[in-house]
């Protein structure tokens, strides 16, 4: 858990908004882009709080003890509103199983625009946080246009994503765009070994999350890092002959999927540096070295190539259409244990 909303590596932008805010000229929507972990939410929440707040310091930041603070830190602040798509769950209503909705819908963004059109209870601005805003159903977002277009009054629109070419050209360029990069390690290290408390060491968190602060402080979480460990020993069975491909590939799909292919992208991307150059020091896993040159060792230069190509496929294959992972992936783990001869995908 963050201990501290104010990241070393966000202040640049922060103090540009606030100069743009004392000047008058804040805009009235932000896109928030970037590589996931870098925090654009916390940003985000952190901008809303300061503008809500009755009493802000110097630099813009909440006082954190005011009404307007507590209603927000309690999610009923009546001028600010979070949208979110609906979690991916069955539940149970008469008797029938519905599954909740992974976008963000039609009905969502009227019900912030007409939210946006209302006057301030406080007399301030308005605030409406969409995210991640890549999630926006086309109908969605292109009912957001005539808000952005139009915008009422003293409101603000941040719209936060990883993935901004998600989003249509229209959005975009409406929005004033905030672009997030990863820190250098000189300023992500200290801030993450701040925030650990056990003896994992910062660097290897970091090269594992391929060098994002806040996606390196989740891996510091054991069961994250566990499960991890789970899948690439999974693999290395699959690869061996030793796990049946079905079995491993029912293992595969549970918890975070996306993660789960990001982890098996970047262990393919280690395999090509050291079969091409066994002592090269750029790794993204440094803490599986031994394991990976084992895995490197059993295959062609063009064969690692031919399943890194695979890997990427299929997870874009999987967070971007509507696929039978499960297949997907027998198929891949299949391929990986000499049972298939090609991938079919």
């Amino acid at each position: 858990m963050i201990n501290d909303a104010r990241l070393p590596w966000h202040e640049a932008h922060w103090r540009q908004l606030q100069q743009r805010r004392a000047a008058g000229r804040l805009p009235h929507a932000l896109l928030l882009t970037g590589p996931a972990g870098l925090g654009k939410g916390v940003f985000a929440r952190r901008l809303a709080q300061g503008l809500l707040c009755a009493t802000p310091d110097t630099e813009g930041n909440a006082c954190g003890h005011c009404r307007a603070c507590h209603l927000f830190q309690a999610g009923s602040h009546p001028d600010y509103l979070a949208i979110r798509p609906e979690e991916d769950h069955k539940i149970a209503e008469n008797n029938s199983s519905k599954k909740k909705s992974k976008v963000i819908k039609i009905d969502q963004v009227r019900d912030f625009c007409v939210f946006l059109s209302y006057t301030s209870h406080y007399g301030g601005y308005k605030i409406v946080l969409v995210e991640p805003a890549d999630r926006l159903h086309v109908n969605a977002a292109n009912s957001l246009l005539k808000t952005l277009e139009e915008p009422p009054g003293d409101s603000l629109l941040l719209l936060v994503t990883a993935q901004a070419a998600c989003l249509p050209a229209t959005v975009r360029s409406r929005c004033q765009v905030i672009s997030f990069n990863k820190p250098s390690h000189e300023v992500a290290r200290p801030w993450l070994a701040s925030q650990l408390s056990g003896s994992l060491e910062p660097m290897a968190l970091l090269d594992v999350a391929n060098g994002a602060p806040l996606a390196a402080l989740a891996y510091a979480d054991g069961e994250r890092w566990r499960r991890r460990q789970s899948l690439m020993e999974d693999y290395e069975q699959v690869i061996a002959g030793q796990l049946d491909p079905i079995r491993a590939a029912e293992n595969w799909i549970q918890g975070n999927l996306t993660e789960n292919l990001r982890w098996l992208i970047n262990w393919h991307t280690d395999l090509i540096r050291l079969k091409m150059n066994p002592g090269s020091t750029d790794f993204r896993n440094p803490d599986a070295r031994s394991a990976l040159r084992n895995w490197a060792i059993r295959q062609s230069p063009r064969r690692l190539f031919e399943r890194l190509d695979a890997a990427i496929r299929m997870h874009t294959l999987c967070t971007t259409t509507q696929v039978n992972t499960q297949l997907l992936l027998e198929v891949f783990l299949s391929s990986a244990s000499g049972k298939e001869k090609s991938n079919t995908f």
